[in-house]
């Protein structure tokens, strides 16, 4: 299970850029602008391949146990690992946190970012059998993020604006959705969940 626990401070598409996308000018709608780049972030972040934080984001993933010596981590680019922590037996009610030194966390821009065991470690702990043994705090986002992830966005945001009444936020019409796949496909480097 992945669970968002602290959202990106900003947008990567500011209001004044939307707007000028928009083409408007008066300040009456800025509240509506920003609850549209809200959603229309989340909407291309989750219709790039594999999924995406775009700007900063904590994230929070559980799950039943290690998938391998070395797995990827959701929601690329990986910044870093916060921490790993895990429940060592059934009947433990605690977490107890990995030591940074059992494992190393590579952080590449353009793949997948992993944690491997490390060399000297030998093997991961032995966790309970429950199905958020392991719980991995890690932050991920762009430092900058694509222009074909903003053009995207921007996209989205003009359909939202244009047809507020026509459609539901969250839902696109096929032209838009085309040309969003088509931008964000090509930052995209595969699916994992």
């Amino acid at each position: 299970m992945l669970e968002k626990i602290q959202s990106a401070a900003t947008t990567p598409v500011t209001l004044a850029e939307a707007k000028r996308h928009l083409r408007v000018t008066t300040d009456d709608d800025d509240q509506l602008v920003r609850d549209y780049l809200r959603a229309a972030t989340e909407y291309c972040e989750d219709q790039v391949p594999g999924a995406r934080s775009f700007s900063q984001c904590t994230w929070e993933w559980k799950i039943h146990t290690f998938p391998d010596d070395t797995f990827q981590i959701p929601r690329p680019p990986l910044q870093s690992v916060t921490h790993i922590k895990y429940y060592a037996t059934a009947s433990s009610t605690g977490l107890t946190t990995l030591s940074s030194t059992s494992y190393i966390v590579s952080t590449p821009t353009s793949l997948p970012g992993l944690v491997e065991l490390h060399p000297n470690d030998g093997s991961w702990p032995t966790v309970a059998d429950r199905a958020d043994a392991i719980q991995i705090r890690f932050i991920s986002g762009y430092s900058n993020v694509p222009e074909q992830a903003k053009q995207a966005i921007k996209m989205v945001v003009g359909h939202y604006y244009n047809n507020r009444e026509a459609v539901l936020t969250g839902t696109i019409s096929k032209d838009i959705e085309h040309g969003v796949k088509a931008l964000l496909g090509s930052i995209g480097y595969g699916s994992y969940s």
